[in-house]
């Protein structure tokens, strides 16, 4: 299933400011932040990103990440992934999947590791 038709199937209308968004977050290897975002797009409103990241969210159409300094970072709901964020530069970084330790009975919506990235343990 697409994420356009994601959208229709959640009772959401497929605008252009929509559609726009997708086709962004589509093409990032990363998950990015409004003010990421916006530098691509910048005549996005900022309440109607965060207004769509919201309607997106609850979809599980997107992910959203709160990086330590609470800043929100949203990618695209493809696969359950690791992500590491940097305690001291503060970038969030997509991990390969790992396996997996046995959950039964548990829906596991994200898995986030903490530390410092291999340019900050180098300095």
């Amino acid at each position: 299933m697409t994420f356009e038709e994601k959208i229709t199937l959640n009772g959401f209308r497929l605008t252009a400011p929509r559609k726009k968004i997708l086709s962004i977050l589509t093409n990032q290897k990363q998950p990015i932040s409004f003010e990421e975002y916006s530098a691509i797009d910048p005549l996005i409103d900022k309440s109607t990103f965060y207004r769509t990241m919201q309607s997106f969210e609850q979809a599980h159409i997107i992910n959203g990440i709160e990086s330590d300094e609470g800043k929100r970072y949203f990618e695209l709901n493809e696969t359950i992934h690791p992500h590491f964020i940097c305690q001291h530069c503060h970038a969030i970084t997509c991990l390969n999947p790992l396996p997996l330790i046995s959950l039964e009975g548990y829906h596991v919506e994200s898995i986030i590791f903490k530390g410092k990235c291999p340019l900050c343990s180098d300095s």
